[in-house]
Order: C-alpha cells, then sequence, then structure tokens
C-alpha cells in the first residue's frame, strides 16, 4: 500500500461506574469562623470531613442522605484560617457531592427561596453549630423579588 500502513484503532469504550455514584461539583462559601468551628468537630470524630459534616446538616434538614455518604474513606488534613483579622472572612470551597444530593439541596433552595449557601448554613444550625445572626440571613427576599 504505497508505504502508508493503516493501524486500526480500538473503539473507546465506557465501562461501567460500578458502585460509583454519578457526582457533581459546585462551590459554596462559608465564614471562616464556621469554616473552623466545624472543621475542629470533624477532626474529633472517626471518618468524618468537613463535606460529611455539611451532609450531616443537609439530614437534619429533612433531606434523604445514604449513610455510606456520612463517611469518609479518605481523610485530609483540614486547614484552618485565623478569624481575628476579618470577622466577615469566607472561606471558599469546592463540594463534590452526589447528584441525589444535589437535586435535593436545589429542590430545598425554590422551596425556600433562599441560596445554596444558607442551605448548608441552616443544616450546621440544625446540628447546634452557632451561627451569626449575619449570616443567618439569607437573601431571599432578593430572589423571591428577581434582583
Amino acid at each position: 500500500m504505497l508505504g502508508v500502513e493503516m493501524v486500526a484503532t480500538r473503539p473507546k469504550v465506557t465501562r461501567p461506574r460500578e458502585g460509583r455514584k454519578d457526582l457533581l461539583r459546585s462551590f459554596i462559601r462559608l465564614p471562616v469562623y464556621l469554616w473552623n468551628d466545624v472543621g475542629a468537630y470533624a477532626e474529633r470524630q472517626e471518618n468524618m470531613s468537613i463535606k460529611n459534616v455539611l451532609m450531616a446538616g443537609l439530614r437534619a434538614l429533612g433531606m434523604d442522605i445514604d449513610d455510606e455518604d456520612l463517611t469518609t474513606r479518605k481523610r485530609r488534613p483540614i486547614k484552618h484560617y485565623d478569624d481575628t483579622v476579618d470577622s466577615m472572612s469566607q472561606v471558599s470551597t469546592t463540594l463534590q457531592l452526589p447528584r441525589y444530593v444535589w437535586d435535593q439541596v436545589e429542590s430545598y433552595v425554590m422551596a425556600e427561596k433562599i441560596s445554596k449557601r444558607h442551605v448548608f448554613i441552616r443544616g450546621l444550625k440544625a446540628l447546634d453549630f452557632p451561627v451569626r445572626e449575619e449570616d443567618d440571613k439569607s437573601l431571599g427576599r432578593l430572589i423571591r423579588e428577581g434582583r
């Protein structure tokens, strides 16, 4: 064939994600003092991470969360921040949660007319974490008015 080799390529095979759930990522911000409180709590527990504590808060709000999603398989160190400089400081984080959890969070957002951030803050408050009054207020009025 005129010096050109034909190489057969294998078709790409999509393997089933055995045992894995469809995971989605979203970005949230929490006040530094709340991040530190949740982090300290997670470190005192066995097989807990900040993500697991946040999901336990969602369960406390009445959402259906699988027990296996409330324990962590790979524990990472939790960074603590100094909030003495600015009490309004925020910690930004990306949460990777199963789709069924995000679906419930979005339904809660629509029903309560609050932000995703405030859903997680309400969950932490339901777990008896101290939440400052200014952080407990939602932009629900602005969302309802379409601003």
